[in-house]
């Protein structure tokens, strides 16, 4: 796939020669995470304030019912289970959600506002610099990753029966790829972009290695701590994509 407007053919774009900027016409100014930041808070704004369907308090049970069977349950919640769980019908689910895949979805941007993703976004875009964004972007993969998990692997299973929950998913991982490489172009713009790579190759392997997978084998099968993830992956980017280290 091509890629438009990257930066491709320059290794190291951004690279500072004495006191001199090395960084293409394509590159992305400093408060590009920002602009991620608030188009993710938009689309979450957007999903979840569409007028509820009946009793806005019997809406947010519901809602609150299946994160807890998510959590207990995982891939196999059903909505009878969730339905009983909230003391209301399975026909009012079904009114309120109208199938299981758009309560997920619905469940999903929920979760996200429940949790402060937003917030959690706007502490890296805070960030003194780049280098301490990637730090704080790979403490929220950290902190936010067990909260969302059960959800996450409960959308992962029922993706290959409705494309609706593929499509939204593929979003998502286009959002998380855009805010990663917000903070490559950052490091880059500053002149810290390891010789090398491009904004591109290194978004992809910031992007890659803070994946689900990767997560999920190191803090469950290694069982890293929380701060463990976050110290010896931040270790392992800046030692690969930063220079002067």
């Amino acid at each position: 796939m091509t890629r438009a407007c990257t930066g491709a053919d320059e290794p190291g774009l951004g690279r500072r020669t004495g006191r001199v900027w090395v960084a293409s016409a394509c590159r992305v100014k400093l408060h590009d995470l920002h602009r991620v930041k608030l188009t993710v808070c938009a689309k979450l704004y957007v999903v979840s304030s569409a007028e509820p369907y009946g009793d806005p308090d019997t809406h947010a049970r519901m809602l609150q019912a299946a994160w807890e069977l998510a959590l207990e349950q995982g891939p196999s919640l059903r909505l009878s289970d969730v339905a009983t769980r909230a003391g209301v019908s399975r026909q009012a689910v079904y009114l309120h959600f109208g199938d299981r895949a758009k309560l997920l979805l619905e469940l999903l941007a929920w979760g996200d506002q429940a949790f402060k993703l937003g917030d959690l976004l706007a502490q890296v875009t805070a960030a003194r610099n780049g280098v301490e964004a990637l730090e704080r972007m790979v403490q929220v993969h950290a902190a936010y990753s067990p909260r969302i998990d059960a959800l996450a692997r409960t959308l992962e299973a029922h993706q290959h029966q409705d494309p609706a929950v593929a499509a939204a998913l593929r979003d998502r991982l286009d959002f998380r790829r855009a805010a990663h490489r917000a903070v490559i172009a950052r490091i880059a713009a500053e002149g810290d972009l390891a010789d090398g790579w491009t904004i591109d190759t290194a978004a992809d392997l910031f992007f890659a290695v803070t994946l689900a997978a990767p997560w999920r084998e190191l803090t469950g099968t290694c069982g890293w701590s929380a701060r463990q993830y976050a110290e010896r992956m931040s270790q392992i980017l800046r030692r690969a994509l930063i220079t002067h280290l």
